[in-house]
């Protein structure tokens, strides 16, 4: 999950906010390209098959087959709804490590970070193979993974990464909302895909509930509380539809 790294309101930086004692109300985005994006006028995704390849436990390359696998389907699903929605599209190249790197997309790697980042600059999807994440290959972990950060690349390629990095905020509590609405958003998208494929999965109510659970590991400040992952991820994934994931116009209430 990202962290907008922008000063705040007008030459002011984040080191330099002034403390205040309890959170003021957010003031309404006004950007377009994030709350009226035409993406969310397009209607549900196409229901298409994504069947799951095999992958087993603590094999490195079956489960680089598996998630090359995912990544063709979210790439088909999503080209076709960002053409609907009149936007450009461009592919999402996936590369793996076999351990946290130092560094990468020009940044110090946070632990905010865990197993994966999406670099916006180059559209390219970071997968650490890690012993943790090669253990138990058989939920649906893997599969979300590239659902979740593909969700990022389709905010990239709406403009809503952009939009994003460029809004102002009066303080260090809008500046926090702000990163939880892109970073909920992607989990929503990322269920709505999910969703377009739920039926060739296979799978069972329990596994997405699972999924959920797993998830609210992913709590953080910037990424969202337990509650709102949850909220949106499911939102995404009960509606299939990206206009359910107008995280922008949500009240503060959900984007905790």
């Amino acid at each position: 999950m990202k962290i907008a790294m922008i000063a705040l309101a007008g030459s002011v930086t984040l080191g330099l906010v002034p403390a205040v004692s309890s959170p003021a109300a957010a003031h309404p985005i006004k950007n377009t390209t994030l709350t009226g994006n035409r993406l969310y006028d397009v209607g549900p995704l196409p229901t298409t098959s994504c069947p799951e390849r095999p992958v087993k436990k603590n094999n490195a390359a079956s489960a680089k087959s598996y998630l090359a696998g995912v990544l063709r389907c979210a790439d088909r699903s999503w080209t076709a709804q960002l053409r609907k929605a009149g936007l450009k599209r461009s592919g999402m190249k996936l590369v793996y490590a076999d351990k946290v790197p130092a560094k990468f997309c020009g940044l110090k790697w946070r632990k905010d970070d865990f197993n994966a980042y999406y670099c916006d600059e180059t559209h390219t999807l970071l997968i650490v193979l890690t012993k943790d994440l090669l253990e138990a290959p058989g939920d649906l972990f893997l599969f979300n993974l590239v659902a979740t950060y593909y969700g990022e690349h389709v905010q990239n390629g709406a403009g809503i990464y952009r939009a994003w990095m460029n809004l102002d905020s009066r303080n260090k509590a809008e500046f926090s909302e702000q990163n939880r609405r892109y970073n909920l958003q992607a989990y929503c998208f990322g269920g709505a895909f999910i969703r377009s494929v739920w039926k060739s999965l296979h799978r069972s109510s329990e596994d997405w509930d699972d999924l959920l659970y797993y998830l609210r590991g992913w709590a953080s400040k910037a990424g969202g509380s337990r509650k709102s992952i949850t909220y949106w991820a499911d939102a995404g994934f009960r509606s299939g539809d990206p206009g359910s994931c107008n995280t922008w116009t949500a009240p503060s209430s959900k984007v905790t």
